[in-house]
């Protein structure tokens, strides 16, 4: 009697949430998800960011292609426009914070909104890499300036911004150095471990605003031209037995930027066809 009368008064007071609903898919929807939003990509003229750059403009997003020289960005920017697409240009100095929060209030001021920052900028030391024991102090400080100072002070700026509007996601782009290393690559792998680690730590803070912060971090992506020996080389590096292209890392990024990632943040997504996976034959 007892059990019955209490579970009449639980009754009034607990709701069975039902966790399986219709579905409500409008492909006309789907289609135009990214139509009308604003993204700022920041290394937005090189390989990878201009593949991001170009596909967004394609869908419909006004899209600030940031780089350090006019040239370089006025091409991505014809090149959206050419897709149809809406595009501006910024010349960034990634290692001047100053630089940076001119660009963020630029943009603000023409859109009154940021939807996406995607941090594309940086790079190895390329010819300058050597051991840690030879390398120059101030290749170090170049590689850590760029690649990790100007990804945080650009996450800040819009972090800041879309703290205040309660939506926006930041994707950032690290490597697989980031998490194994490389040799004569101890600056660019540090840069890019700390890349991932602050994505993780920024998308604790931000979470509870609205707001999404993940990590894409490529293999090797074929830039340029290519040698056909160096293709087969590439090829026999991963598991999948191909070559990356910098359209195949703007995928990635797209579908972290979609609704179909809504419940992803803090996350690093590896793209590098089994790569990282472990040793590949003897």
């Amino acid at each position: 009697m007892i059990k019955k009368i209490i579970k009449k008064i639980l009754a009034k007071y607990i709701v069975i949430h039902k966790v399986s609903v219709p579905y409500d898919i409008r492909i006309e929807d789907k289609q135009n998800e990214f139509s009308g939003d604003v993204a700022i990509v920041t290394g937005g003229s090189g390989a990878i960011g201009r593949a991001v750059a170009c596909h967004l403009g394609a869908m419909g997003v006004h899209v600030y292609v940031c780089g350090t020289t006019i040239e370089k960005t006025n091409l991505v920017t014809q090149e959206i426009q050419a897709l149809g697409g809406k595009a501006s240009n910024y010349v960034l100095d990634a290692t001047n914070p100053e630089s940076i929060k001119d660009l963020f209030n630029q943009v603000l001021e023409q859109e009154s909104k940021l939807d996406y920052l995607i941090n594309c900028l940086g790079g190895s030391a390329r010819g300058k890499s050597a051991p840690i024991f030879e390398q120059e102090i101030s290749v170090i400080n170049d590689i850590l300036d760029v690649n990790l100072k100007g990804a945080i002070f650009s996450c800040r700026e819009a972090s800041i911004v879309m703290k205040n509007q309660g939506k926006g996601i930041i994707v950032n782009v690290s490597s697989i150095i980031g998490d194994h290393g490389k040799e004569n690559f101890s600056e660019y792998s540090a840069s890019k471990a700390g890349l991932i680690s602050f994505t993780k730590s920024i998308a604790m803070d931000l979470g509870k605003y609205g707001v999404r912060v993940n990590c894409v971090s490529p293999g090797i992506v074929q830039r340029g031209q290519i040698t056909e020996r160096d293709l087969q080389r590439i090829k026999k590096s991963n598991y999948l037995n191909d070559f990356c292209k910098p359209e195949d890392i703007a995928d990635s990024i797209l579908f972290l930027l979609s609704s179909k990632a809504r419940f992803i943040t803090g996350q690093n997504i590896v793209v590098d066809g089994g790569r990282s996976l472990g040793l590949k034959g003897d």
